[in-house]
This record gives structure tokens, C-alpha cells and sequence, in this order.
């Protein structure tokens, strides 16, 4: 079972000026590294249109590769040709920060159990000495849509269940 987060969201650390809590560094270890000296790359860019259609297609098959490379050596990637449109992706991302700057206690009606991943909030804690990321996120399960927990789906702004 993961324990919760930090008592204060990390944004409401942030704008009162406190120092965030110890399990936020990374100090001292391999894991910190020395980021002055990682050479500026681009992530993989994987065309989603490719790996739709004919998987006998040596188009197909590279789509894959480049995917399956991407996951083992990267952990992320960038999905083009997904068929939504930029207008679109914008009013997602407004409607993000709209919810980002509600107050506290609204973001934390949709607040995330302990022991799950859905809704507002920080890193679950799973092991002791886990670094964590600094930021608060919103995680929701959109598809299946039978799996949806519309409880983790705010009602402010108005239209975000919507969209």
C-alpha cells in the first residue's frame, strides 16, 4: 500500500515560500548527476498513424521498433498523428491550468487515495527513500470508459468532464 504525499500540495509549498520537504532532494548519490553536463536531445517522436493500419508494412514494423526502443530506453515519448486537432489540444490545456489554479481545497475534492493512482495530488509513496517529483498532477483513467472513476473527474472548470 503507498503511503500519501506530502501534507501541502507541492504548488501551495511553492507559493508560501516553504522549503520543500527532504525526500524532494537528491543529494550526494548517482541519481543527482551532473545536469550542466547532459547534452540537450530530443525525445522519440513515434507517428501513431503508422502503427494503425497494415502491420505487414515495413513502415509498421519500424514504427514498432522505433516504439519498443523508445519504452526501453527512454521511458517517454512523443505521439504524432493521433488525429486531434491543435484547437483541441489547447482547450485541454487550458482547462488544465484552469484546474491548477483553483484553490487547494477545491484541487483536493478530487483529491487521490492512498492507495491509488487516480485524482489530485503527489507521488504515492511506495518504499522508504523513494525519490519523488516535485509536482502536483491530476491522473485520470479515461479509457475504458466502463473504468472511468468520474469521482476523480473535476466539476470545475464547468465543461472539464466534457471535453
Amino acid at each position: 500500500m503507498a503511503k500519501v504525499g506530502p501534507p501541502k500540495g507541492i504548488q501551495e509549498i511553492s507559493a508560501d515560500g516553504e522549503e520543500p520537504p527532504p525526500e524532494f532532494f537528491v543529494k550526494d548519490t548517482i541519481l543527482a548527476g551532473n545536469l550542466s553536463s547532459v547534452p540537450l536531445i530530443e525525445i522519440p517522436v513515434i507517428d501513431l498513424n503508422l502503427l494503425l493500419f497494415d502491420p505487414t508494412s515495413e513502415a509498421y514494423k519500424d514504427e514498432v521498433n522505433k516504439l519498443l526502443s523508445a519504452l526501453s530506453s527512454w521511458g517517454v515519448f512523443q505521439i504524432i498523428g493521433h488525429g486531434m486537432s491543435s484547437s483541441y489540444l489547447d482547450e485541454i490545456r487550458n482547462l488544465s491550468k484552469s484546474f491548477f489554479s483553483l484553490s487547494t481545497e477545491e484541487k483536493q475534492k478530487y483529491g487521490r487515495a492512498s492507495d491509488g493512482f487516480e485524482g489530485y495530488g503527489s507521488d504515492p509513496i511506495f518504499v522508504e527513500g523513494q525519490v519523488l517529483d516535485w509536482c502536483d498532477r491530476l491522473f485520470l483513467l479515461a479509457y475504458p470508459e466502463d473504468q472511468r472513476n468520474l469521482k476523480f473527474w473535476p466539476q470545475n472548470p464547468a465543461n472539464f468532464r466534457y471535453l
